[in-house]
């Protein structure tokens, strides 16, 4: 764990695997089937894992194959991952770490950067009753540009940032495009290798590699 600076007027978390477990292929390739299935078309499981995992360029080309406008399908997309997700969260499957108990113990302004759907964050604040740890909370809109905003851009992250009037800020996440967001944005970056990290290669280095939100909190 490398140190740098102490003393941080925001922490703000990452939401998938940091606050919670990340949410099962199956769940996301069952939003998207519902998506298009809206549209009367049935895609192979390599189209739906495009949609999924691919440059939103892949998912014109797949919307393009079906005969699908994708402007059409993105927030029907959308709608259909927060639904799916939300009913992962009432079924016990998407939950949280057993870590974020020790936030409770972090005496700093937080908050919650996603790229997952702000519907989604929402859900999760109230299903977890972690709304009053947060000040700001942040995903996606379910729009064709909020999809591009995602991470590694540091729109949201900065947006957050402005909001907390914030001047020193640790970013908590599990991704290179978590490390990536936070440089952009001017922020110090904590990276969490969770069990499911750890093959994990990092492209960026972060200010910290931490092991758990125990570790977190030590550092502030």
């Amino acid at each position: 764990m490398r140190h740098a600076r102490m003393c941080y007027d925001a922490v703000i978390f990452d939401n998938d695997g940091v606050l919670t477990r990340p949410t099962a292929t199956t769940v996301h390739r069952e939003a998207v089937r519902a998506a298009f299935s809206e549209f009367g078309v049935e895609p192979t499981t390599e189209g739906v894992d495009s949609v999924i995992h691919g440059s939103f360029a892949r998912v014109q080309r797949i919307c393009e194959i079906h005969d699908v406008d994708y402007e059409a399908f993105w927030p029907r997309r959308e709608a259909n991952a927060a639904a799916a997700q939300a009913a992962a969260i009432e079924r016990g499957e998407k939950t949280l770490y057993d870590d974020v108990s020790v936030l409770s113990d972090l005496d700093r302004t937080m908050g919650v950067v996603s790229n997952n759907q702000h519907e989604t964050v929402e859900t999760i604040l109230d299903a977890f009753e972690l709304r009053d740890q947060f000040e700001v909370a942040y995903g996606r809109s379910p729009t064709v540009e909020g999809y591009r905003n995602r991470k590694p851009s540091p729109h949201y992250l900065e947006r957050a940032i402005d909001e907390l009037d914030a001047e020193s800020v640790l970013y908590v996440g599990d991704s290179n495009v978590d490390v990536l967001a936070a440089t952009r944005a001017g922020a110090d970056s904590a990276f969490i290798r969770r069990p499911h990290r750890d093959d994990y290669q990092l492209a960026a280095n972060p200010t910290y590699e931490v092991e758990s939100l125990d570790d977190v909190v030590a550092i502030c």
